[in-house]
């Protein structure tokens, strides 16, 4: 079952710069990322591959919305004042 991650990431240059990458993933093992630890751990493995692709962009963090849910804004919790 594909279930979705969501990474909030931000350009380097402009960190105040950032937007919502949503990925879908097959999670190991069929574990749900609604549980906290699957979800942190399923996050850095994309992240990092996510990085490695776009090497101008950094990652200010992630979240594993619920099957189904509307897509909200993500972003607005990272973004940097200047």
């Amino acid at each position: 079952m594909l279930q979705e991650i969501v990474l909030a990431v931000c350009l380097l240059v402009q960190p105040t710069q950032c937007n919502d990458i949503h990925i879908q993933v097959a999670s190991e093992y069929g574990e749900s990322l609604q549980v906290p630890f699957n979800c942190m751990k399923q996050g850095q493995i994309q992240a990092v591959k996510w990085v490695e692709e776009h090497p101008d962009r950094s990652i200010a963090g992630w979240k594993c919305p619920p099957p189904g849910s509307r897509r909200a804004d993500f972003r607005s919790r990272f973004q940097v004042s200047s």
